[in-house]
């Protein structure tokens, strides 16, 4: 693991008090402003409660974000993923709970959100069997589709209301506030950059009173709530019907992929040099998401989603640390204990809401793109990426078209939003590795081959593989070495000269094998040969090119066997 160049805070760096506080209320601003996703739900037509009843939802969905962070960063007991990422309130819940509530009421509602729960932690242990079909540009587009759907949420937040008519006004404030979140992004020098986001916030928000933006009932509210207050979590109660298991577990699997995306966001912040999804961590945080969800079944909480908007907006400021995930779990205690902190984000206008959702998903989108094209894709692949994301974006219209005819499958597809589109990348992968192979193995007549045979046959093998395009540059340059060195060694005995060059893939290494007849090559030694070698040895020049190559490659090995020498060389993937 290597620290990227702009992590002013790294995982285990901590975090001066100032910058702390600063970082904390940044995340309090992003994570407090989605709480009118259970203010939404708790004065829908068919819930309906009082505003004491929203703010017991309120402060138990706080506690369990708060305790879903102090299990990620800390990674004990077999939960947590050992690094920063909340959770967040999400609207695709909506439909499934509106669908309990109808039935059974919150009892019921509330009481499934354990199946939900429990579907993670089932899925957790089948993770780490993910390893050939969650690859590297799989996980990228879901980093790319959380950035849209992001995005999108962001421009319904500022087009799309049926609640109120739009405004120009508030594509003023909208567009003003983008505008310092990148001036500060992309102009501002890096030690300040950790408080772009809070300085975009503050910007837009007052802008937004100046234009007159902010209701006098929600500053009305705030000054009748009180300031301390401890939610009656037992009020709901719990039913349970298995009726709606099969929904409720599809709400858990669309958490799940929503997971998958946002820990890709933090892993890819953590490592300048990362390239491979660490899925022991995945299993570990959606282990630590659904023991959240069982236990937040029991208190009323409503069931959130990870939140790659909140780590997107932690790495934007440069910080990766762990601390910061036990600053921030003090700030959502100490949020869900002060009602007034609770009302006061309601404060926080949409358009300035809708701004900052667009600043993250541009980052995020960003991130999933060089994720992407960091690999080599063969046809495979890309049909499997490209058709997913096509999933992804027109997703709203699939669900559409399926709601009179498969009304299960739209109401799954739903609830996963944008994420549909991982769903379909990992089962066309999984289906396209059918006829595939890791292992290849080619003839090459030595007098016939020439350096753009070599460099065409590891671009097509790293095409096959996803590999790296930079470790496919690295591979392709030691092969024709090691090849070129064999062609003029004198020590392949066939006729004619002929070498046999195999390859394997397995996602973590690459191993590159060269098969002759003949007497293997000397040993290449810790050190050079010298110069007085280089004069007496006849074998020195065979030995320094070997020795070269064992510089380049992460391990070689020579050995014989019936007759026959192999050369192995070992890269990482």
């Amino acid at each position: 693991m290597r620290r990227p160049d702009n992590a002013a805070f790294w995982i285990n760096d901590r975090l001066p008090i100032p910058t702390a506080i600063g970082l904390s209320i940044e995340q309090l601003a992003f994570l407090g402003a989605l709480l009118v996703v259970p203010n939404l739900f708790a004065h829908s037509d068919i819930v309906a409660l009082g505003t004491t009843s929203f703010l017991d939802i309120a402060s138990t969905t706080l506690m369990m974000c708060a305790l879903s962070v102090l299990l990620q960063v800390t990674g004990r007991w077999g939960l947590g993923a050992g690094y920063y990422y909340p959770l967040q309130s999400t609207p695709t819940v909506f439909a499934i709970m509106m669908v309990a509530s109808s039935q059974g009421g919150l009892a019921l509602a509330y009481g499934m959100i354990f199946i939900s729960g429990l579907t993670q932690v089932l899925l957790s242990g089948v993770l780490m069997r993910m390893r050939n079909i969650f690859t590297v540009e799989v996980a990228g587009l879901a980093v790319m589709l959380t950035g849209i759907t992001t995005g999108k949420m962001g421009l319904e937040a500022l087009f799309g209301m049926p609640s109120r008519p739009f405004e120009m006004t508030a594509l003023i404030v909208a567009l003003i506030t983008l505008g310092v979140l990148v001036f500060c992004n992309i102009w501002v020098k890096a030690r300040f950059q950790a408080f772009t986001t809070l300085a975009g916030l503050v910007a837009g928000t007052l802008i937004a009173a100046w234009f007159g933006m902010i209701p006098a009932d929600v500053l009305e509210d705030i000054a009748e709530t009180p300031w301390l207050r401890l939610p009656e979590a037992t009020r709901i109660g719990r039913q349970f019907d298995p009726e709606l298991i099969g929904l409720y577990a599809l709400m858990g699997l669309s958490m799940v992929l929503m997971s998958l995306g946002t820990q890709t966001v933090a892993q890819r912040a953590l490592d300048a040099d990362w390239h491979i999804p660490d899925l022991r961590a995945y299993a570990r945080g959606v282990r630590a998401e659904g023991v959240v969800h069982m236990l937040g079944s029991f208190l009323g909480a409503m069931p959130q989603s990870a939140s790659g908007g909140a780590v997107g907006l932690a790495t934007s400021a440069g910080c990766t640390s762990r601390y910061l995930g036990y600053w921030v779990a003090g700030a959502l205690v100490f949020m869900a204990l002060c009602s007034k902190l609770i009302v006061l984000w309601f404060v926080v206008p949409a358009p300035v809401i809708a701004a900052l959702m667009l600043y993250l998903g541009a980052l995020l989108i960003a991130t999933g793109l060089r994720l992407i094209a960091s690999r080599m894709l063969d046809n495979r692949r890309s049909m499997a990426i490209g058709l997913g994301l096509m999933v992804g974006v027109a997703n709203q219209y699939i669900v559409t078209g399926l709601a009179e005819s498969m009304p299960g499958l739209s109401g799954f597809m739903r609830v996963a939003g944008g994420l549909n589109g991982v769903l379909v990348a990992l089962l066309l992968t999984l289906v396209f590795r059918i006829g595939a192979t890791a292992r290849t193995r080619r003839s090459f007549v030595i007098e016939a081959t020439t350096p753009d045979d070599l460099s065409r046959f590891m671009e097509d093998q790293g095409r096959l593989w996803g590999a790296r395009r930079d470790s496919v540059l690295r591979v392709r340059q030691v092969v024709w070495e090691a090849f070129d060195l064999l062609a003029h060694s004198g020590h392949i005995v066939s006729t004619p000269p002929r070498l046999e060059v195999h390859t394997r893939f397995d996602d973590y290494a690459l191993r590159v094998r060269f098969v002759y007849e003949g007497q293997p090559l000397p040993s290449a030694g810790s050190a050079p040969p010298s110069s007085d070698d280089m004069l007496d040895d006849p074998e020195a020049a065979a030995r320094l090119s070997s020795y070269l190559i064992g510089r380049l490659a992460r391990r070689v090995q020579i050995s014989e066997r019936d007759g026959r020498s192999y050369l192995d060389l070992y890269f990482d993937a």
